[in-house]
């Protein structure tokens, strides 16, 4: 490297001490750049101007040109500083290798939550065999002309348990065969969890099946949502059948949706689910508007939580999402939608966004259509991903962000855009946070 070469941060770079021995450093627009630093890493860091070369910024560091040289080639790696102004940002693939898919399996659902956005929940149909045989033809169709490697499919509902029969006789047939295509298929249960066997439980487990569970709060605060049409509560049945899943070692989510119904109830369902100690997600509620001041608040609280059980070893990074979220994988959008995946109907209509089953939405497509592939279809369909604000392709946080929900954007943005702008470097924080305690905790130096 040339001595008299300039460094620049990079316009998307998060920089901030955590304590008065420790900061951190992260370029929010380079996967997996999260770095912990010391106080002497972070002096060198925060000293970088965009005018001093590196022989220039060596002399006032007291500092030899050569380990200067060294380190700033480290960060380079990852573009937290950069020698020029080459940066880069995650990029649209022109075409996927990989397949991820929302199936309605039915629309007969054994709760009644008052909040489901299914319009035709419970009308009674649920997806027949020959759309299933038909949906393997595609699966496999597309494998093959477009050399995909990777499908997953998120069987939902209404309750997918409930037709779970059907399901175990399409799975290991979609399984057998994808594998003679070269392509792996994985699958996911979206379920309420109020249905469980020991027949599901040793078919799960033979086939890798994962769950992903919707619950709103503990006791009281999920029955007053998630109750049995009867009137009866859901929660000490989803808390027993949770404890089954996890202790087999299938693996098992948790998502929760966060309203004003249930947010004062957040940091008790935090602790649980800490304890647990399974995967969690909190989603911010869509379409209907929220306490701020309370969801600032208890969210903080079950913040607080998690930095208390990071000191014990838990695994913050492993275990919690915040919404749509992205602070180190990062992403061009949101979700799959509009690129590698969309949403499937129980007749095998093809939908933008599971949101949109019962909606008519543009041209109507359908896995029975024999002109398209999936990948065709879902190329030629709806495409509102990139209907963004100018103030997000501005933001440092847009690949973190990706402006949110395509479907819910509010002038081109995520209504909680401040609330992220405040809890994303909390999250880098408390990643930092458990960096340290890994590297204390394990004499690393």
């Amino acid at each position: 490297m040339m001595i008299h070469v300039i460094p620049r941060k990079s316009p998307a770079l998060l920089c901030k001490l955590m304590n008065a021995e420790y900061g951190y450093a992260v370029n929010c627009s380079y996967p997996h750049s999260f770095r912990l630093l010391n106080k002497s890493q972070y002096a060198i860091l925060e000293a970088i101007n965009g005018a001093d070369d590196v022989f220039t910024l060596a002399h006032r560091l007291h500092l030899p040109v050569e380990t200067l040289q060294q380190f700033l080639l480290i960060l380079q790696k990852t573009e937290i500083v950069n020698f020029g102004d080459g940066f880069t940002m995650p990029q649209k693939p022109v075409l996927p290798n990989a397949l991820n898919f929302w199936i309605h399996t039915t629309n007969a659902c054994n709760l009644g939550c008052s909040y489901c956005y299914i319009s035709t929940l419970n009308a009674g149909k649920a997806m027949a065999a020959s759309v299933q045989q038909q949906l393997i033809f595609k699966l496999v169709e597309v494998a093959r002309v477009k050399s995909v490697k990777h499908v997953k499919l998120r069987l939902a509902g209404g309750e997918p348990l409930g037709q779970f029969n059907a399901w175990k006789i399409f799975i290991p047939e979609a399984k057998t065969a994808l594998a003679k295509e070269g392509c792996k298929i994985d699958i996911a249960f979206i379920t309420n969890l109020t249905i469980l066997n020991n027949d599901i439980i040793e078919f799960s487990k033979e086939h890798s099946i994962s769950y992903g569970v919707s619950i709103d709060g503990l006791e009281a605060v999920h029955d007053a949502t998630r109750s049995f049409r009867s009137g009866r509560g859901s929660f000490a049945l989803v808390d027993a059948n949770l404890q089954r899943l996890t202790h087999v070692g299938i693996p098992v989510s948790v998502n929760t949706v966060v309203s004003n119904h249930n947010l004062v109830g957040l940091p008790a369902l935090t602790q649980y689910l800490i304890d647990l100690d399974i995967p969690f997600r909190y989603s911010i509620v869509k379409g209907e508007s929220i306490d701020a001041f309370l969801l600032d608040k208890y969210l903080s609280a079950s913040y607080a939580m998690m930095s208390a059980a990071i000191e014990t070893g838990w695994q913050f990074s492993k275990r919690y999402q915040f919404c749509d979220l992205k602070p180190n994988e990062l992403g061009f959008q949101t979700c799959a939608s509009g690129f590698n995946g969309a949403a499937i109907y129980v007749d095998g209509s093809f939908k933008y966004c599971h949101v949109h089953f019962g909606k008519e939405t543009g041209e109507k497509k359908s896995i029975f259509n024999q002109e398209a592939d999936l990948i065709d279809m879902i190329q030629s369909g709806e495409h509102v991903e990139n209907t963004k604000s100018a103030d997000c392709s501005r933001c440092r946080f847009k690949s973190v962000c990706t402006s949110g929900c395509p479907v819910y954007r509010m002038d081109g943005k995520d209504p909680q855009c401040s609330l992220y702008h405040r809890f994303i470097p909390l999250y880098y924080e408390l990643q930092g946070k458990e960096r340290l305690r890994f590297m204390q905790h394990y004499a690393i130096v």
